[in-house]
């Protein structure tokens, strides 16, 4: 997405974006290092030479690069012989190690890993005598800082490429590590596998403090570690240690607003290229008057924060108490080091109907053309958003990303300016799972991290829920295959929330009712014949899904099998008795990746689409249908433009006719300067029914509310104001000749 330099900007005035990631800060020398390093550097106390020994370094030269020589070993051995860290150390002897310039690498023995990355010096690629990898590379080298020089720091930037995982030491402090959660649980830190099977080496940033460098002669050392005994490659290269510049303008980047734990919720994140304090303000767009944020603004400060995968720093922020129908201005950042852009978003009614986007994959990054990948989205965003300009959510089926640790990639997915006005949705694919990205970027709430955890420290993991207004939506991590944690966060979920709502959705990537070309992989079909009767069991109405690339609808499904054989493929409307389940699963919304049919006849596929045409849904809840109406955001030739209807079906329940016919309108009011929450139940049935209306301030019980008739109650908060809340109905009557209960809840803002 676009870059903000934070910067005492007004709120409402243009400023300029960077276009990369992040700046490589100090890739040109301060000013006081002008004068250049000294023109003959001495060995240091165990022979480490400093690299640089030219008469004069320019100004815009930085202290490593590419081109300087280290000292390496590659025998799979512990250089220090105790596991300690004295070979991080200026005094430590390397003289006995080879030299050599990197970059330094080996692709099972060959010196180009492919994709670009072909190492200089090759590494030994196994252990001597035995066919498992070298686990653990050392090499290190020094540089050269006068004392003037040091006065003058306040700290130094490395850029580093590396697989599998790494760790930086500079006069025996680390300053950094990568992927290195495995190392700290080793009995050996200096000889161990660790880090994650990435697949390219992966970019980062590190910065190296003032205060752990000494006027003169310094020392720097690096472990790079394999991550398994049957890893495939290894590769390092230090592509720049220079200055860093003044930390005062941080850039504020991916800026996400995500879907909170209700509709009275919205939850944040963004990065920053600087660890700076930085908080969220919030205000009514009313107002903001010529983009000036007033002194009402709410200022709300990161519930979580930290340094990134990527070397950056996120924040997660919830925006509570919020008001139904209201338009809200929000901007992140400080007073000191700058703002961001400000942002809008608008809530809607707390209660009734609503519509929500369903999208595919996006998978940016899949093609190949990753500015291909990034126009398809946005276009598809465009044009579902200004068909449905109503749709309150944004839901990813996952894989937002193609490779899990690519911040280039994460741009491109939070490019569109509708995620930080729509609330997001997100699901962890399994494109995603494999950074720790994915949790930094996405600020998902009631999450649950012990169930479907993540596999390992740097990966992402985790289930989770929220309620939209008579909505249940459970979105679980279906990388990981431990069906006792999900099935206990499930059924804990619907036994405490599942009688708030009307429909309850689950979503997980991983598509157990596809046709396409995962159809038949051994996961896919564990998931199939594992899930299927807990979510029949728990009363899940729609399964949301993706991973297969391929418009797929299915017939009613209980209990891993079709409901009614005598379903008609593409039937318009099928009505779902108890433990009935509707799955739908996504094609692409970017179009950057599609996957032919593979399994036409399928037993358990209404409706397939495969016409490698980008597609999204639109969702549209009522008390009575769930309608899913998939359309083409890219036309297929004339007959099929934009917007033409892939498929369109409504979801109803069978024994809705057996439910009392009821509404509720609940609203707050003020009298004597107290807040009273004032509720209206209507009878809408031909019988009478019993009602009982609970909430925060008390409890109301009305006997034979007769039909057409309301019953009507204000309860005192004894309080100037009341926060946002709900209300829950109760409702018996006899019908069909059976007594029947539902539940119903509403919703009221905040107020006083």
């Amino acid at each position: 997405m676009l870059k903000t330099t934070a910067s005492p900007t007004p709120v409402g005035h243009s400023r300029k974006h960077r276009s990369g990631r992040r700046r490589l800060a100090g890739l040109a020398l301060l000013s006081v290092l002008a004068g250049g390093l000294a023109a003959s550097l001495p060995a240091t106390a165990a022979g480490v030479q400093p690299v640089r020994a030219e008469a004069e370094a320019a100004a815009g030269e930085a202290l490593l690069t590419t081109a300087d020589a280290w000292k390496y070993s590659d025998d799979g051995t512990d250089p220090s012989g105790d596991g300690s860290l004295s070979w991080t150390t200026a005094g430590f002897d390397d003289s006995a190690w080879d030299e050599a310039v990197g970059p330094f690498g080996s692709k099972r023995g060959a010196a180009d890993l492919g994709s670009g990355f072909v190492a200089n010096t090759l590494l030994r690629y196994r252990l001597d005598g035995s066919e498992n990898t070298v686990p653990t590379y050392h090499l290190r080298t020094g540089f050269e800082v006068s004392e003037a020089q040091l006065a003058q720091l306040d700290s130094l930037t490395g850029t580093i490429t590396y697989d599998d995982a790494v760790r930086v030491y500079v006069n025996g402090t680390k300053v950094a590590g990568f992927v290195d959660g495995r190392v700290a649980q080793a009995a050996n830190q200096n000889v161990t596998y660790a880090g994650a099977s990435n697949g390219d080496p992966l970019t980062s940033t590190f910065t190296v403090p003032a205060d752990v460098l000494e006027p003169g002669a310094n020392t720097i050392a690096v472990a790079l570690y394999q991550d398994r005994e049957t890893s495939s490659d290894i590769y390092l290269d230090l592509a720049s240690l220079a200055p860093a510049e003044p930390a005062a303008e941080p850039e504020i980047a991916d800026v996400a607003l995500h879907v909170g734990a209700t509709q009275a919720e919205r939850n944040l994140t963004w990065y920053s290229t600087a660890d700076v304090p930085q908080v969220a303000q919030l205000a009514r767009a009313a107002d903001v008057v010529d983009g000036a944020f007033p002194a009402s603004a709410r200022t709300i400060e990161p519930t979580q924060g930290g340094e990134t995968t990527s070397g950056e720093f996120f924040r997660d922020v919830t925006f509570d108490g919020l008001e139904e129908n209201t338009e809200y201005v929000y901007r992140v950042g400080s007073a000191e080091t700058g703002w961001s852009d400000a942002h809008t978003f608008r809530t809607q009614d707390f209660s009734g109907d609503f519509s929500f986007l369903f999208f595919g994959d996006p998978q940016v990054g899949a093609s190949g053309n990753l500015a291909a990948d990034e126009a398809g989205w946005i276009d598809t965003l465009n044009v579902a958003t200004q068909t449905y300009p109503d749709a309150e959510l944004l839901f990813s089926a996952g894989d937002q990303v193609n490779t899990a640790s690519s911040e280039a990639e994460y741009d491109t997915f939070l490019k569109p300016e509708q995620v930080r006005s729509v609330p997001l949705v997100v699901t962890n694919g399994n494109h995603d799972v494999g950074s720790k990205a994915y949790e930094q970027h996405f600020n998902v709430p009631n999450e649950d991290l012990a169930s479907g955890a993540a596999s390992n420290g740097t990966s992402s993991g985790g289930d989770y829920w929220f309620l939209y207004k008579d909505v249940l939506f459970v979105n679980i991590n279906s990388n990981s295959r431990d069906y006792g944690s999900h099935n206990a966060f499930l059924e804990k979920v619907v036994a405490e929330q599942g009688d708030r709502a009307r429909w309850k959705v689950l979503a997980f990537h991983h598509s157990i009712y596809s046709v396409a070309a995962h159809t038949n992989d051994s996961d896919i079909i564990d998931r199939r014949a594992s899930m299927p009767a807990k979510i029949s069991e728990l009363g899940f109405d729609m399964v949301l899904m993706g991973h297969d690339h391929n418009y797929t609808r299915s017939y009613l499904i209980k209990d891993g099998e079709l409901a009614d054989p005598a379903e008609v493929a593409g039937q318009e409307r099928v009505e779902a008795e108890d433990g009935e389940a509707l799955y739908v699963t996504a094609n692409s919304a970017s179009g950057s990746k599609y996957y032919d049919t593979r399994a036409p006849e399928a037993w358990f596929a209404s409706v397939i689409n495969q016409e490698k045409v980008r597609n999204y849904s639109a969702i549209e809840v009522t008390d009575e249908t769930i309608t899913v109406r998939t359309l083409r955001s890219q036309a297929n030739g004339v007959a099929l433009p934009v917007n033409s209807v892939v498929d369109e079906v409504v979801l109803a329940k069978a024994d809705d006719a057996t439910e009392p016919d009821v509404s509720v309108d609940v609203s707050t009011r003020v009298l004597a300067g107290t807040q009273y929450v004032s509720t209206v139940v209507t009878n809408d049935e031909d019988v009478p029914v019993d009602v009982v209306v609970e909430t925060a301030y008390g409890t109301k019980s009305f006997a034979a509310v007769q039909p057409g008739r309301s019953a009507s109650v204000s309860m005192s908060s004894r309080a100037t104001s009341v926060p946002a809340g709900e209300v829950t109905v109760t409702v018996t009557g006899r019908i069909g000749g059976e007594t029947v209960t539902t539940t119903r809840t509403a919703s009221y803002p905040a107020a006083g």
